[in-house]
């Protein structure tokens, strides 16, 4: 166990990039994301559970994608237009709809 500490420390703080953004910031942005798209899912007919976890999994692809190219501050000074524009680029990407180079 102590020398498992250590490891997972190592590998938390490999990229100070990802470090950037607040965890209130991300668990905040994450939940209400999920909220406000699994409502579509469960139209779908999706059981709950389900909805959530493929939500979830949207969200955080897309909010990822957000975390590689700006910092939380950038993120912090879109307008909704181009957080919109941006996240429904992003969306496309974790779709697979559009490959970046």
């Amino acid at each position: 166990m102590k020398l498992l500490l250590p490891l997972l420390l190592l590998s938390t703080t490999a990229d100070a990039t990802e470090l950037d953004y607040k965890t209130h910031f991300l668990f905040t942005w994450t939940s209400t994301c999920v909220q406000k798209i699994l409502p579509d899912f469960q139209r779908q007919g999706m059981p709950y559970l389900f909805a959530v976890s493929m939500a979830s999994q949207g969200c955080g692809c897309v909010i990822d994608e957000f975390r590689k190219k700006h910092t939380q501050d950038e993120v912090l000074g879109f307008s909704d237009e181009e957080r919109m524009e941006k996240s429904m680029y992003y969306t496309r990407i974790c779709a697979g709809e559009i490959k970046e180079l």
